[in-house]
């Protein structure tokens, strides 16, 4: 018998299973199919979804794999939490407020009336309270919040000049939310789509103009080449975009793993952020020199969209749901003590 040919396939036996307890190219235990609004190609899809695909990977040392499809990909935007709350897809990555119509607590779901901190949807969400009311939310539904990602705020992208509330006044704006509502409050004829028709939309002049998500994703887009006036600062700050897990895909996933996910989805956003800031920057003055007008608002004309968002929010959303005037209350209150003082 040769044991040393016997002892070096042992040791290659052993080294072989302690690559792949690392991650190795062996097959995850568990596979999740995600689908994200972000559509291909953005910095979004590239930094912060595959981004955090390879975190799962690597905190869960493989035994995660998260398999990621863009926007449109396998269905439309608005279905992703359908399809999370029925198990077709194990995880999105979405605007809750597309699943508002079956939970009125969902409307403006990760929008805030008034930026006072950039980052204020993420520490309310995780030191303010919010994720033990957004999860006591969708868990009704069948699913499981797992966190959030924060998103620079939004701008209205247009074919003609929007210097103020006023010349929005019977413009045709794509926009979903609070942003729809607060639009139509203020005189636009608002219109919903998904995000990854606006392009076109805009093109063969559906729409005016639109809000969708932040420059750099809309940059992505392409929406520079068919609207050429940016509203600017954004309205609406310190927002986030939503995480969710098919209840049964996060029940059936060990104990060990859970707060793994959530340290991966934490680091990709975090990860994201920096990055988004910095394209941002980068971007405003490439939209400048490249044939865009930046047009900025003043700040009277700024008053008034958040008076219309934080009305909205108020007086209807708030009397519709008794789980939506619970959860914008603890915003509220999350605001004041970052230094907000509403009207």
């Amino acid at each position: 018998m040769n044991f040393p040919l016997t002892k070096s396939i042992l040791a290659l036996s052993v080294a072989v299973a302690g690559w792949t307890a690392a991650g190795g190219a062996h097959a995850a235990e568990i596979t999740w199919r995600l689908q994200t609004v972000a559509s291909a190609g953005t910095t979004e899809y590239k930094n912060l979804v595959e981004n955090f695909a390879k975190h799962v990977k690597q905190e869960t040392g493989g035994r995660v794999e998260i398999k990621t499809f863009p926007a449109g990909m396998l269905m439309g935007s608005g279905q992703v939490p359908e399809a999370v709350s029925r198990g077709t897809l194990d995880m999105g990555h979405t605007y809750l407020v597309y699943y508002s119509g079956k939970e009125p607590a969902l409307k403006a779901v990760g929008e805030w009336p008034a930026e006072v901190h950039p980052l204020q949807g993420v520490t309310w969400f995780y030191e303010g309270g919010g994720a033990e009311l957004m999860r006591k939310i969708v868990s009704k539904h069948n699913m499981h919040f797992l966190g959030v990602t924060p998103l620079l705020g939004e701008q209205i992208w247009s074919k003609k000049e929007i210097k103020g509330v006023a010349d929005m006044k019977g413009m045709k704006l794509r926009a979903a939310g609070l942003a729809a509502d607060s639009f139509a409050r203020l005189g636009a004829s608002v219109v919903a789509m998904p995000g990854e028709e606006v392009y076109q939309a805009l093109q063969r002049g559906v729409i005016d103009g639109l809000e969708f998500t932040t420059m750099p994703v809309n940059y992505g887009l392409g929406l520079h080449e068919v609207a050429k006036f940016v509203s600017m600062p954004s309205f609406s700050g310190g927002g986030t975009s939503d995480w969710i897990v098919n209840q049964a895909s996060w029940n059936k996933l060990p104990a060990d793993l859970k707060p793994k996910m959530e340290a991966a989805l934490k680091k990709a956003s975090e990860e994201f952020h920096r990055s988004a800031v910095a394209e941002e920057k980068e971007l405003t003055e490439k939209l400048a020199k490249g044939g865009v007008t930046l047009v900025r608002w003043p700040e009277a004309e700024m008053r008034k969209m958040e008076e219309s968002r934080l009305a909205v929010m108020k007086e209807k959303y708030a009397a519709e749901s008794p789980a939506y005037a619970e959860k914008l209350a603890s915003q509220l209150k999350h605001l004041q003590k970052l230094g907000y003082q509403p009207k």
